[in-house]
């Protein structure tokens, strides 16, 4: 059995990104695999990266995966064969490394791998970190749509830093 990291992204150039990051500190071809998760497992739909990684480098693609953006990173030991994880199972749920709490979100306005000083993405600005839990923690306004209390929290943190 393999040591294998993996992690979810919206879009195959995000992946593929990531792949690129990983391939220029020494990972193979071999060693990074990126595959379409459908709907219908208990996983979330999305691009998967998977790579197989030993002992300190386990940490190290989970750098690179979080800072392309990566959601739902997890480890897991699997068998892994000509550059791929070929027991992979899309109906078991994944063993996640750090489930983030609230949502993931994507960085407004910005493409695959930009930071938000517009370099290579080493950076991830701290708007993109989830809001959920702070926002519904706020005062509420009355308003029972809890998107529009979403909206709101929203609009006092942007005020806020201007």
């Amino acid at each position: 059995m393999s040591s294998i990291v993996a992690g979810r992204f919206a879009s195959i150039p995000e992946a593929e990104h990531a792949a690129q990051k990983l391939y220029a500190r020494g990972f193979s071809v071999w060693d990074v695999s990126i595959m379409s998760v459908d709907p219908g497992g208990a996983r979330p739909p999305g691009v998967l990266l998977a790579a197989r990684a030993k002992g300190e480098r386990r940490e190290e693609v989970l750098d690179v995966l979080r800072e392309g953006g990566a959601c739902d990173c997890e480890e897991a030991k699997g068998k892994w064969e000509g550059g791929q994880w070929t027991d992979f199972d899309p109906a078991r749920a994944p063993a996640l490394v750090d489930a983030a709490e609230g949502e993931c979100w994507p960085i407004p306005g910005q493409g695959a791998g930009k930071g938000a000083d517009g370099g290579d993405g080493n950076v991830r600005p701290a708007h993109a970190a989830p809001v959920a839990q702070e926002a519904v923690a706020e005062d509420s306004t009355g308003n029972e749509d809890p998107g529009s209390e979403l909206e709101h929290y929203v609009d006092r943190q942007v005020a806020s830093h201007n």
